[in-house]
């Protein structure tokens, strides 16, 4: 990700924010301890601090964060509210109790509310929002069209589809800015819920307008146009669906019937991965793919993958041997969650990518330095002073006037 225009420019590769990402969903998933989770909530949040750059994309993590922490509120809430019968022993408070009707699941609403309860939702909700968080700054970090150029070529329109999808966000609040600013320049001033209706239609005018320009950029490159290898496409796709098929029909016996139908189960399986691996390298082969530059990778890229590699075998290893005190319950007696320095350095290894931080525009400038020399001792030959100052010609003297 670029900014020539700015003063930050982001190297990294994103084969290695790809392995960060991994890493990530490997300590988050394995692990519900809320110190752990905190700890690699701020080494997300680090991360982006240290790592993001001027786009519209690095915006949108503060919309992330915030929509985790109304996450985190959110399941505190209704481990309050639906508590249905007491589930600890410590009592902290009671509330009226309602009972749903059966057509609506016979929830129980209120009742004895205790600290387990209250525990419970904090740390299911603190695992939401620092998922939200780690995929927040991976979205922000990333180069989504470079990561659309590692799909597979026979996952080519999948990927196109999500990399709109996720750019659409920060397309939508950059919009949503500019308006807000051009209306308080036409002196509109936001002071209640009401004062935001004017920013609804031209914000529907302008999400109306790019998608104008999409299609029209899409159809311009000739995407979705009929030809004799789309028609193959079309037909390859068949054998995909029939894979798919064989794989869910394979998983409904071995799961429905058990061990009784575990032979056929597997053979479903086997002929479904057979089909739908034939089928992938056939469509693969439909879609043409050029790179005119290929990615630089650089020491830090191999510093932060085996930071990020090192994290998920560390978090593997200590979540089988059962060490580290990765799983927590506070159930039935509320207590402090435990706390093992080891496994807090390996949830530590995320935050390596904030020790590099984005690389500055003064770190490319002594490439430009040899030209920018060969042409001041060209302009010196010349009787030029500087010949930097080509670019701005001499004012012309002052004539004259002509006389009548």
């Amino acid at each position: 990700m670029y900014d020539w225009a700015g003063v930050i420019v982001n190297l990294m590769n994103t084969r290695t924010w790809l392995a960060w990402l991994t890493a990530a969903l490997v300590v988050t998933g394995l692990a519900n301890n809320p110190l752990y989770m905190l700890l690699a909530l701020l080494a997300a949040t680090l991360v982006f601090l240290a790592c993001h750059g001027d786009s519209g994309l690095a915006r949108a993590y503060r919309l992330f964060f915030l929509a985790g922490l109304g996450l985190w509120v959110g399941y505190i809430f209704f481990s309050v509210v639906t508590v249905g019968g007491a589930r600890g022993s410590t009592v902290l408070f009671r509330l009226p109790e309602l009972t749903l009707p059966a057509l609506l699941g016979g929830i129980t609403l209120g009742g004895p509310v205790t600290a387990e309860d209250l525990a419970w939702g904090a740390v299911r909700g603190l695992r939401v929002w620092t998922l939200i968080a780690i995929f927040g700054a991976f979205n922000a970090l990333v180069d989504h069209y470079r990561l659309l150029r590692l799909a597979p070529r026979s996952l080519f329109h999948a990927g196109l589809a999500v990399t709109i999808s996720i750019v659409f966000v920060p397309q939508t609040l950059r919009a949503l800015v500019e308006i807000a600013e051009s209306q308080r320049v036409r002196g509109h001033r936001f002071r209640g819920p009401r004062s935001f209706a004017p920013l609804v239609s031209p914000l529907l005018a302008s999400s109306l307008e790019r998608s104008i320009q999409l299609a029209e950029a899409l159809d311009a490159r000739g995407y979705g146009r009929t030809r004799a290898a789309d028609v193959a496409l079309g037909r390859r796709q068949v054998g995909a669906i029939v894979g798919l098929l064989l794989l869910a029909a394979g998983l409904f016996g071995w799961l429905y019937y058990g061990a009784a139908a575990a032979t056929p189960a597997l053979a479903l399986l086997g002929a479904g991965v057979v089909i739908l691996a034939l089928t992938l390298r056939a469509l693969g082969r439909l879609v043409p793919r050029t790179t005119y530059r290929h990615e630089r990778w650089r020491r830090r890229d191999s510093v932060i993958v085996a930071a990020a590699l090192g994290c998920a075998v560390g978090w593997v290893g200590l979540r089988l041997a059962g060490a580290g005190g990765l799983v927590y319950n506070p159930s039935p007696v509320v207590s402090l969650p435990p706390f093992e320095p080891i496994a807090g350095l390996v949830v530590a290894l995320l935050a390596v990518p904030a020790l590099f931080g984005p690389a500055r525009a003064e770190e490319r400038a002594p490439r430009r330095q040899p030209a920018r020399r060969s042409a001041m001792r060209v302009g010196q030959a010349d009787g030029v002073e500087d010949a930097s100052n080509l670019s701005h010609p001499p004012a012309p003297t002052p004539r004259a006037p002509l006389r009548r």
